[in-house]
């Protein structure tokens, strides 16, 4: 008959090779290196403009398309959509696209970019920017417009495919990936899209999760100026974001 001491003894050990065997316990490293992504995160937020004006997204489906001829973007949508999980929101546009994803050739790009708009489903007068739309030398560009300044509505991306077409996946992905967290609403030191300067797909995964958390809470206000129907509120404080940060 077992003591209750050793009874003791042996729970403790059972419990702690459970543990120990238990691949999905975080280690100690995984503890360092979530906390150091909130800090980065919260250094971030915490260095913007304390005004900056956040557009999130009304709805949580945002119905895009992809216009790409030689660049395997689609495949790079299905990694993002994996990354951010439940909060991607993507789903392909069967009407009007609010978020299109467009790859053209840079040596002639409005040429190309112009074929690649008849087959868009972008509203006219977003394909008219687009064919006059400059492009950044990196050969990534993105461009958010809001409606009445409360609620991101459409946004584009554009992709030089001579700054891709030689690399691998991964440097595809950087630009996409950012440009698509930028469209969801992720903040800005200068309010427009440089991802060459934004901080890595950790910390930005950790701020889109908090701001919509901030949305769909209504920032901590009682009664919220306007709320959707898929109960989400516009323009979530970064007090609010940095605190969702830090839980």
């Amino acid at each position: 008959m077992m003591t209750y001491k050793a009874l003791q003894i042996w729970l403790y050990a059972s419990l702690s090779v459970m543990l120990l065997s238990n691949h999905a316990w975080p280690t100690e490293k995984e503890v360092v290196q979530a906390q150091a992504t909130k800090d980065a995160a919260v250094n971030y937020l915490r260095s913007l403009p304390h005004d900056r004006k956040i557009h999130v997204w009304p709805s949580w489906h945002r119905p895009y398309e992809i216009v790409a001829k030689r660049l395997n973007v689609r495949s790079s949508i299905e990694r993002y959509k994996a990354l951010r999980g439940d909060l991607n929101g993507l789903l392909p546009a069967i009407g009007t696209a609010q978020i299109s994803i467009i790859a053209a050739d840079g040596a002639n790009w409005q040429k190309d970019a112009a074929s690649a708009l008849t087959s868009s489903r972008l509203l006219p007068w977003y394909k008219n920017f687009v064919a006059k739309a400059e492009l950044s030398l990196d050969g990534c560009t993105a461009y958010k417009f809001t409606s009445r300044d409360t609620w991101a509505s459409v946004g584009v991306i554009l992709i030089n495919e001579l700054n891709f077409r030689e690399n691998g996946t991964e440097t595809l992905d950087r630009c996409v990936h950012a440009a698509l967290d930028y469209l969801q609403g992720f903040p800005t030191r200068e309010g427009y899209f440089d991802y060459s300067m934004l901080p890595d797909a950790r910390i930005r995964g950790l701020v889109i999760e908090a701001t919509y958390k901030c949305a769909a809470e209504g920032d901590g206000t009682a009664e919220p100026r306007e709320r959707t129907r898929d109960g989400l509120t516009p323009l979530p404080s970064l007090d609010c974001i940095v605190a969702k940060v830090t839980e």
